[in-house]
């Protein structure tokens, strides 16, 4: 191999690091404010929504929390010690999470409605 290989590995290894670690930090901060909204739900009375929602956004946010913060924490360690095991399940979730999200975005996706003329 020579140094440009070497150095562009580096460089990408150093990239997925960093990206996923802000995708960890993310994770944990979706999973501190749900859990927030969860213990607190009485205190926060004086916003003018149900008792119900809020219940399922707390949970909501706790799973979304969880999810995002374990897949950066596999790809943010995986890419730190090159583990092949943690890189090739973290490949495997992206890869799920992507395929998962996909028919429901083409499902959700809003109609334009012509415009009335002025």
């Amino acid at each position: 191999m020579n140094s440009v290989q070497v150095c562009c590995g580096e460089f990408i290894r150093i990239i997925l690091f960093v990206l996923n670690f802000i995708f960890w930090a993310a994770g944990g901060v979706i999973l501190g404010v749900g859990i927030y909204v969860k213990v607190s739900v009485d205190q926060l009375s004086k916003i003018d929504v149900s008792h119900d929602t809020l219940q399922t956004s707390a949970l909501f946010l706790i799973v979304l929390g969880c999810v995002v913060f374990v897949v950066g924490l596999l790809g943010c360690c995986g890419s730190l010690t090159q583990n092949r095991c943690m890189l090739l399940l973290y490949f495997t979730l992206v890869t799920l999470i992507f395929l998962g999200r996909s028919p429901w975005l083409s499902l959700y996706t809003p109609t334009r409605t012509p415009s009335l003329p002025p």
